[in-house]
């Protein structure tokens, strides 16, 4: 019966399901989209660096860009040689790195370019294993690449497919901002991040990047601790040391900032917890209007019926079944927009996993959710006009026209 009230005035029932929909669908949407990149950015910090290495850098780190930047300009910068001091006094540290980066370069092999995208990495020997960046042909750099700064480089595998597809690139040149530089080795395939690519990284020696484009930028630490058991402890002694070597007395606040996996997965989740907040938010705005609209239509729905009712009374109907067939018509009404809302978020995911090639499952508690908010709803704002039809007198009700 309740299912036959809602396909005898569509056009109605529709303009009243609009909130409904958009409420759910946008919950569904926004969890899934939430869900995915929560799924490729825990993925990708288990690979940003490798087993038991954190970073020391000179500004903390949050979620891809650097916080408290205004307030820290005088932080003086992170050198190379701290990291002797590292490996002099931290008995838990197996291996200190030192990089820096310099983005946007295009790569040249004779009249060939790549993307102006890429981005080199100038580092030490322990750079390929400290960021999990693996040799798939050539060899990485040495001490000795290092020590003479030989204008040697491991590409990714981005240039590696723009400039020697088919061929092999190991001992060819290639020119970066006029500078020849021998092809070495070349990266794994690491795929892309959020529509982003990994593989546009390129290393060179420490050294030979400080003497084409100079030692003011600033240098992060990669640091590996012998095993999981002694991680923390590393930290702590590394912390010890740069204070040491910064000057820092008693008292004064570190200037300089740890970055690991964990502490970007919590200030991420941190900051995707307020989008997820502002998705409820809207959802249930986008509810408690068609909660208003549903309350609206049953209240005319009592009054188009109310001779109806009358009837029903007349023949033996009870307050309780009267009050049951309204309530249930509103939960219907608010349910079937509930069900277009989910399909609708499932399309959206669906579309996201084909186009966007991002891994968004919907989250099933997302749609369990939906459906409980939709009953609320449903409950909520159709137990008045359920009540007042109920309350109806018999007599009255017959006599109404």
């Amino acid at each position: 019966m309740a299912l036959e009230s809602l396909r005898a005035h569509k056009m109605r029932a529709f303009l009243t399901l609009i909130g409904v929909v958009i409420g759910v669908s946008t919950i569904i949407t926004m969890m899934t989209v939430l869900g995915g990149i929560k799924y490729t950015i825990d993925d990708a910090m288990r690979n940003a660096l490798g087993v038991n290495v954190f970073q020391v850098q000179k500004d903390e780190q949050q979620t891809g860009f650097t916080i408290g930047r205004r307030r820290h300009e005088w932080r003086p910068r992170i050198e190379a040689r701290y990291a002797d001091a590292i490996r002099d006094r931290c008995p838990s540290v197996r291996a200190v790195g030192a990089e820096t980066w310099t983005g946007g370069r295009t790569f040249v092999r004779g009249g060939i370019e790549s993307d102006p995208n890429q981005q080199v990495a100038g580092g030490t020997i322990e750079f390929g294993e400290n960021n999990s960046m693996y040799i798939a042909r050539g060899r990485p750099i040495t001490y000795q690449d290092v020590l003479s700064a030989r204008r040697v480089i491991v590409i990714g595998n981005d240039p590696y497919e723009q400039l020697f597809k088919y061929m092999d690139p190991i001992g060819q040149n290639i020119r970066i901002d006029g500078q020849q530089f021998e092809v070495i080795g070349v990266f794994e395939e690491r795929g892309s991040l959020l529509g982003n690519s990994q593989d546009s990284y390129s290393w060179i020696p420490l050294s030979t990047f400080e003497r084409i484009w100079g030692d003011w930028r600033d240098i992060n630490l990669t640091i590996q601790a012998y095993s999981a058991d002694v991680y923390e402890s590393a930290q702590q002694e590394v912390i010890e040391a740069l204070r040491v070597e910064r000057g820092l007395m008693p008292g004064q606040p570190n200037n300089f900032g740890l970055w690991t996996p964990d502490l970007l997965q919590y200030q991420f989740n941190q900051q995707t917890g307020w989008i997820g907040v502002a998705a409820f938010g809207i959802c249930g705005v986008s509810l408690l209007v068609a909660g208003i609209g549903i309350m609206n239509i049953m209240l005319v729905s009592v009054t188009e019926r109310t001779r109806e009712i009358g009837i029903r009374k007349a023949l033996g109907g009870t307050r309780t079944s009267i009050l049951r067939q309204f309530l249930i018509e509103a939960i219907m009404l608010s349910e079937v927009g509930g069900a277009i809302g989910i399909f609708l978020g499932y399309g959206v995911a669906i579309a996201i996993n084909q186009n966007l090639n991002f891994p968004a499952p919907v989250p099933v508690w997302a749609v369990f959710l939906a459906v409980i908010f939709c009953s609320v709803v449903g409950i909520g704002f159709g137990m008045w006009p359920a009540i007042k039809a109920a309350r109806l007198d018999p007599i009255e009700a017959l006599r109404h026209e």
